[in-house]
C-alpha cells in the first residue's frame, strides 16, 4: 500500500500575480518525491477543502504526513490517526507559522511530528503591520466611508506617525521587520521580548522594556508575539491612551476583541487592528476605527512560496528519514518508535 501525502494548504497550487521563478516549484518537488519512489508514496491534493469544517479520522486514512492548513488536529482525532496508536500519520507540517490548530501534547503522545515554517512569509506579514498601522492612525476605512458619498471629513483628524514611539511586542523576524520598515518615520523604538537579544537592540537602537511599559507609553502597539494565550484584555487596555493604535497581525487569540471594541467605542484608545476574521457578530464595526482583514498577511507571492517551500521540504525530508529542521514538538523523536531518523 503506497503512503499518502495529503496537502489541505488552500493556497498551495495558487496561481501567483507577479510568476516568480519559484512559482511551481513546491508541487515539483512533490512530483519529484513521489516519482522516484518506485510507487511507494502518492500525492493529493484537497486544497478546496473548508479548514473550519471538522477533520474525520477517515480523511486521514492512510495517509503519513499532511500540509496542513487550519483544520483543527485535537486529541480525539490524533488519538485514532496516530503512529504511536496503530494509525498512520506521522507527519503535520503547517503551512505557516502558526500551529494553535493542533494539540502538541496529544501529538508528541500519538507519535506524530508537527513542523512549522518560521520566517517563511515574515516580510509581506510585516508589510501588512504596517499598512495597517497606517491605515488605523489615519481613520482610512472611516475616511473612506465619508468620501465615497460625497461627504466631507466627519470626525477628528489623522494621527501623526512621525517622531512618535512605537512597541514592538515580539522581536522575532516578523517584528524586526516591522522595526525595519517603520524606521524612516523616526520613531522611538520600545520592545518586549521573553528571550531579548540586547545585541540586536543595541545595533538598532531599540529599547528593551516591561510590557506594562509598552503599554502606558507607546503610541503604536503591534503584536508579534508566539504566544497561544490572551496577553492583552481589558486591564492591559486600560493602561493605554485615547490615542493609541493596537495592531494585531500575530494571532486573534492574543486579544480580548470584545474589550478591545468596548476599548474604541468609547475612547480609550484610537483604533484596532486585526488581521482575522471578526467572529464576534453582536459587535458592530459599523463606525468604528477598527479594521479587520481575512488573515491575509502572508497572502503575496513570496509569502506563498515560502508556506510552500519550507513545509514541503519538511515533508521530503520526513519522508526520507531525515528529521525535519524545524520540529516544534521534539519529544516526539523519543516517543516516536516506528521511525528511525538520520
Amino acid at each position: 500500500m503506497s503512503k499518502k501525502i495529503l496537502v489541505f494548504a488552500t493556497s498551495f497550487l495558487d496561481e501567483l500575480l507577479t510568476h516568480p521563478k519559484e512559482e511551481g516549484q513546491a508541487k515539483r518537488i512533490l512530483n519529484k518525491l513521489a516519482d522516484t519512489s518506485n510507487g511507494e508514496i502518492e500525492i493529493e491534493y484537497k486544497i478546496d477543502r473548508n479548514p473550519t469544517r471538522p477533520l474525520l479520522a477517515e480523511e486521514l486514512k492512510n495517509v503519513t504526513a499532511v500540509i496542513a492548513d487550519l483544520e483543527v488536529y485535537d486529541r480525539a482525532l490524533l488519538e485514532k490517526v496516530g503512529l504511536k496508536n496503530g494509525g498512520d500519520l506521522g507527519l503535520i507540517s503547517r503551512y505557516g507559522i502558526g500551529f494553535s490548530s493542533i494539540d502538541l501534547q496529544a501529538a508528541t503522545d500519538f507519535g506524530v511530528m508537527v513542523t512549522n515554517a518560521p520566517g517563511c512569509n515574515a516580510l509581506p506579514t510585516a508589510e501588512w503591520a504596517q499598512a495597517m498601522l497606517m491605515a488605523v492612525a489615519g481613520r482610512g476605512i472611516l475616511q473612506y466611508r465619508t468620501a465615497s458619498i460625497g461627504m466631507p471629513k466627519d470626525g477628528p483628524s489623522r494621527l501623526d506617525v512621525s517622531g512618535k514611539t512605537l512597541g514592538v511586542i515580539g522581536t522575532g523576524t516578523i517584528g524586526r521587520n516591522v522595526i525595519k520598515l517603520l524606521r524612516g518615520y523616526d520613531m522611538k523604538v520600545l520592545a518586549y521580548d521573553l528571550y531579548p537579544d540586547e545585541n540586536w537592540a543595541k545595533q538598532n537602537k531599540v529599547q528593551y522594556v516591561s510590557v506594562e511599559e509598552i503599554y502606558s507609553e507607546a503610541d503604536f502597539i503591534t503584536l508579534h508575539a508566539s504566544a497561544s494565550e490572551q496577553i492583552i484584555g481589558e486591564n492591559e487596555l486600560n493602561l493605554m491612551h485615547p490615542t493609541t493604535v493596537l495592531i494585531n497581525c500575530a494571532r486573534g487569540i492574543l486579544v480580548d476583541n470584545r474589550a478591545a471594541w468596548q476599548a474604541v467605542k468609547d475612547g480609550r484608545i484610537w483604533g484596532y487592528g486585526l488581521d482575522e476574521l471578526w467572529l464576534e457578530k453582536d459587535l458592530s464595526l459599523e463606525g468604528l476605527n477598527i479594521i479587520v482583514s481575512p488573515h491575509v498577511g502572508s497572502d503575496t507571492d513570496m509569502g506563498k512560496i515560502g508556506m510552500q517551500l519550507m513545509s514541503t521540504q519538511a515533508v521530503v525530508d520526513f519522508m526520507q528519514g531525515r528529521v525535519p529542521k524545524y520540529v516544534v514538538n521534539r519529544d516526539v523523536l523519543k516517543a516516536n518508535q516506528k521511525r528511525r531518523f538520520k
